[in-house]
C-alpha cells in the first residue's frame, strides 16, 4: 500500500497542492524550474496533477509525477474524462492516484473503478510501465499488489451524483470521493457561487453521506486565506487540494509589478 493511502485509511488530514502548467507555460510566466519538483519539495501530503482543463501531455505528466516523487509527495493525476482509455496511460505511469471527474452516476462510477482494476475485479488491460518499475518487477507480484498501490477517486460534481451516492459508496475499491463544488454550483444553475446555501446543502449532504459509510472525502478549492481553509475543514473533509501554481504565479508577478511601479512612480 503507497504512503499516502495509508494516511487517507488512517483518518489523517492530508493537504495537497494543484500543478497545472507544463514547463514551456512555467518558463514563459516566470523562467523557473519545473513547478512540480518547487511544490513537492515543501512537503505537501499530495499534488493534484490536472489534465482535464490543462495544455499538458502524457511525456510532461510522466515528468510531473517522477518530480512529485522524488521530492516526497503523493502524485494524484485528473484524467480529463470517465473514459478507460483515458485512464489506462496514466495507470501505467504508476501515480499514487487517480481521479475520474464529472462522475454523475453509480454505472459511471462502476465504470471508472472498472478501468483501474485487472480482472477478474475490472477491465484494465495489462501494460505497466513505471508501474512496475519499468518492467524490472515480477509481473505476478504487481498484479497481485495493484490494488492497493493506487487511490482511485470519483468527483461528485453534479446534483444527480449526490442523489445516487448512496449506491456509489457501495463499490468495491472506491477509495473516496472529491467534491468540485464549482460544477456542483452550476449543476443548480449557481454556478461559482459555491457558498449558497443551496450548494452548501448539497455539499454537506455528500460529507454525511461518505461519513455514514467511512469513505474518505476531500475537495478542491482556492482557499486562499486561513478561514476559508478552515470552512472547509469545518465541514468535514479530510483532504484538501487548495490552490494551484497558475494562480500563485499570477498573483506573485502581479504584486511584483505593482512593487516596481511604485519605485517608479517615486522616481
Amino acid at each position: 500500500m503507497n504512503h499516502f493511502k495509508k494516511k487517507l485509511l488512517s483518518g489523517q488530514t492530508l493537504m495537497g497542492f494543484e500543478v497545472d502548467l507544463a514547463d514551456p507555460c512555467i518558463a514563459e510566466m516566470a523562467s523557473s524550474q519545473g513547478i512540480a519538483e518547487m511544490a513537492s519539495s515543501q512537503v505537501f501530503d499530495f499534488l493534484w496533477l490536472d489534465i482535464e482543463h490543462e495544455a499538458v501531455n502524457h511525456e510532461t505528466v510522466l515528468m510531473h509525477i517522477i518530480a512529485t516523487k522524488a521530492g516526497g509527495a503523493a502524485s494524484i493525476v485528473r484524467v480529463p474524462w470517465n473514459e478507460p482509455y483515458l485512464a489506462k496511460r496514466i495507470l501505467e505511469m504508476g501515480p499514487d492516484g487517480i481521479i475520474f471527474p464529472m462522475v454523475n452516476s453509480c454505472e459511471e462510477a462502476k465504470k471508472a473503478i472498472s478501468a483501474c482494476l485487472y480482472p477478474p475485479f475490472g477491465t484494465r488491460g495489462f501494460g505497466p510501465r513505471r508501474a512496475c518499475d519499468y518492467c524490472r518487477e515480477d509481473m505476478n507480484t504487481y498484479i497481485s499488489e495493484h490494488i492497493e498501490r493506487l487511490c482511485r477517486f470519483i468527483q461528485v460534481e453534479h446534483v444527480d451524483a449526490v442523489r445516487d451516492l448512496d449506491q456509489i459508496l457501495e463499490i468495491p475499491y472506491l477509495d473516496g470521493i472529491i467534491v468540485g463544488p464549482c460544477d456542483l454550483s452550476g449543476s443548480i444553475n449557481r454556478l461559482n457561487d459555491i457558498y449558497h446555501p443551496e450548494v452548501i446543502a448539497l455539499i454537506d449532504e455528500t460529507v454525511k453521506k461518505c461519513k455514514e459509510h467511512n469513505k474518505p472525502i476531500g475537495i478542491a478549492v482556492g482557499a486562499d486565506t486561513p478561514e476559508q481553509l478552515r470552512f472547509w475543514l469545518d465541514k468535514g473533509f479530510q483532504f484538501i487540494s487548495a490552490g494551484s501554481d497558475m494562480c500563485e504565479l499570477s498573483g506573485a508577478l502581479k504584486r511584483r509589478k505593482a512593487m516596481m511601479d511604485s519605485v517608479l512612480a517615486d522616481l
